[in-house]
């Protein structure tokens, strides 16, 4: 017995001397490690509003496509902003009118990035990506295809989010 106590004794002083700072480690925080409990904060929304940007601007210079939804072959502008939103789990509907009436309204003055920039004349028929600094990323024509463009190139009728 008292040969394998100075066994166990002699290997936790090699260890403790190899390893000095394993003893002293204080636990920590959920928090300070980076987990939370569900709830999101106005920032986490706003990085995920800059993430779907992100995501949205590697299509630029893709085809527009009249009715598509192929973020690489083709989309046209509420089924390009539906497709980008589908990759971080949202459902969109999948006409522009239908997305602003389902959309959290807000004020153009106060766009963020991954907001929804509305446009049409008598009934909205487009819809862009605000990607910030003034500029949405949109499918704009098939002989422009999915481009970024100043977001008052035409005056907008609305903006909305699906962001919290």
């Amino acid at each position: 017995m008292r040969k394998k106590l100075s066994i166990i004794f002699a290997s936790i002083s090699i260890f403790m001397s190899v390893c000095p700072l394993a003893v002293m480690a204080q636990p920590v925080t959920a928090q300070e490690e980076g987990w939370t409990d569900g709830t999101e904060t106005e920032e986490e929304a706003k990085a995920d509003g800059q993430e779907i940007v992100d995501f949205a601007l590697q299509f630029e210079g893709n085809p527009y496509v009249y009715g598509g939804t192929s973020l690489t072959n083709g989309a046209d502008c509420s089924g390009f902003v539906m497709s980008v939103f589908k990759e971080f789990g949202y459902e969109l509907p999948r006409v522009a009118a239908a997305q602003y009436d389902e959309s959290t309204k807000k004020d153009v003055a106060d766009l963020e990035p991954g907001d929804l920039v509305f446009y049409g004349t008598g009934s909205i028929t487009h819809v862009a990506l605000y990607i910030g600094d003034g500029q949405i990323i949109h499918a704009s024509t098939s002989a422009s295809g999915i481009k970024i463009s100043d977001y008052d190139y035409q005056q907008p009728v609305g903006a909305g989010t699906y962001l919290d």
